[in-house]
């Protein structure tokens, strides 16, 4: 891999790079940090750059989005606040928001596919998830060398740049399911696999649409040192696999695409040979445990106030009366459960008051959350989806079928500009036309453009999450229970047109 003169690119570690060009410095995405209640750490382990990393001085930074593995706080408040900031303009207003309350004062924000000049010869385009989801991605032209960071970012696929030199993008997975429900053995195998392979397919669909000359695997995965959550490393019986697991795959899918395997400190043009985390791993991650000892014990160390079910309605009035054009003709049973307590939830039909019940009648979903991490999420120390993200929750789901509405209340429900895009997408009635098919163009799951939809042996499947719809009837058959618009692009030749109402023939 050749770079331009005078610039170079290093990989911190998971989605964060240093990266300079004709004397410009731009900081992107360091993680070093424990995230979502101390589960989450670097892997391998980035510490040692910590230093360095602090003392650094940079002309930009930019952070993609708001998850604790990107939205490092306790880096960022010890960064010059000089630095001038590349922030995605999301409709929250956020990441800016923090930000500007760690003293960022200098910001660019920049909206969907907008462009920045930091440089004579350097731009930086901003790349949106288009849908509810708010995370970006960064193309940086170096003097016509492309760096494309997506990090775990899904930007439409039909909104991708092409030309690209140097792709960053997630392989594996950043997700609670289907490793935190509670399915039988065999169950679990088999969307474990599934899950893998959708996003094996994913990152091929990415990198054959960008034309990436490169591919450097990142965004993941991150490891769990707490023992109680070790199970959560097993590369095999889970989504979080390491680049090794799938190597072979990829190579066979893009075999003119060069993979670049760094750990953290290496520069991109000059990666060192792997290190014990690759040739002796389960010594690697117990020597990692105990150096940071400290910080994955601090989520056990924290009070754990007892939670009383007048908190827990309280809670969710609010979340109710944030989202009422969510819930409209919503209604399900939600039952959690924390260290040997539960509560029964009735949420739904716009109610000014959570229903709250030794039993709700068929619950749809049970989640199971030690009193420590519901104390956290009622204190708004953290909220649903990081705690989800933790892996320290289990669920259970009976019909087993995503619920996106009460999904969506709890990830976005605290910031209803989220939920009030998604009662928009739903409502979309833009069309494409595809394969002799009329159906409608984003996803009803999260808004991806279906252009590049896969339609074949009677199914619609949508290339991100991979849902699957019937493509005669619209039903949903895999991912959800959400239904597809989609008709005949035109009436068959032999079909008669449509009789006048009122009248007869003779």
């Amino acid at each position: 891999m050749t770079l331009p003169a005078g610039t170079s690119i290093r990989h911190l570690g998971h989605a964060g790079f240093v990266v300079e060009h004709a004397g410009l410095r731009i900081l992107i995405d360091p993680w070093f940090h424990p995230a979502f209640l101390d589960a989450w750490f670097p892997y391998p382990d980035n510490r040692e750059l910590l230093p360095e990393v602090v003392a650094g001085r940079y002309d930009y930074l930019y952070v993609s989005h708001t998850h604790e593995d990107h939205f490092d706080e306790r880096l960022l408040a010890q960064l010059s606040r000089e630095t001038t900031v590349l922030v995605p303009r999301f409709r929250t207003g956020e990441p800016g928001r923090r930000l500007a309350a760690l003293g960022f004062g200098e910001q660019v924000r920049l909206g969907h596919r907008e462009q920045y000049r930091l440089g004579p010869d350097c731009t930086a385009t901003m790349l949106l998830d288009t849908s509810h989801k708010e995370d970006s991605g960064l193309l940086l032209d170096l003097g016509g060398y492309r760096f494309l960071d997506l990090n775990d970012c899904n930007t439409p696929m039909s909104e991708l740049p092409c030309d690209v030199d140097l792709l960053a993008a997630q392989y594996s997975g950043a997700m609670w399911y289907p490793n935190a429900y509670d399915y039988p053995p065999a169950t679990m195998a088999a969307k474990t696999a599934a899950v893998r392979a959708d996003l094996l397919d994913t990152l091929v669909r990415k990198v054959r649409l960008t034309g990436a000359a490169a591919y450097l695997p990142s965004a993941g995965p991150a490891c769990f040192l707490d023992p109680e959550l070790a199970r959560f490393n097993d590369r095999e019986r889970t989504i979080f696999p390491h680049w090794e697991d799938v190597a072979e795959r990829f190579a066979a899918a893009c075999p003119q695409t060069e993979v670049i395997r760094t750990a953290p400190g290496d520069r991109v043009d000059a990666p060192a040979p792997p290190g014990r985390w690759h040739d002796d791993p389960d010594g690697y991650l117990a020597d990692y445990r105990e150096r940071r000892r400290t910080e994955w014990e601090a989520h056990h160390r924290e009070p754990a106030e007892p939670v009383t079910a007048a908190e827990v309605e309280a809670h969710f009035e609010r979340l109710q009366r944030l989202n009422r054009p969510l819930l409209a003709d919503y209604r399900a049973g939600l039952r959690l459960e924390a260290d040997g307590t539960a509560w029964g939830l009735a949420l739904g039909e716009l109610a000014e008051h959570v229903e709250l019940e030794d039993e709700p009648v068929d619950p749809s979903y049970v989640i199971r959350v030690p009193a420590r991490a519901l104390r956290a999420v009622l204190d708004g120390r953290t909220g649903w989806e990081e705690a989800l993200l933790s892996m320290r929750l289990s669920l259970h789901r009976d019909p087993d079928v995503f619920d996106l509405t009460l999904l969506s209340l709890l990830r976005y429900g605290h910031r209803p500009a989220q939920t009030r895009q998604l009662v928009r997408e739903r409502a979309r009635a833009e069309t494409i036309e595809r394969d002799g098919l009329r159906l409608q163009r984003y996803c009803p799951h999260a808004g991806e453009d279906l252009s590049h939809a896969v339609i074949a042996d009677g199914l619609v499947e949508c290339p991100r999450h991979h849902w699957k719809w019937d493509a005669a009837t619209g039903a949903c058959l895999a991912g959800g229970a959400l239904p597809l618009l989609v008709e005949p692009a035109e009436p068959p030749k032999d079909a008669h047109p449509p009789r006048p109402e009122g009248r007869t023939t003779s």
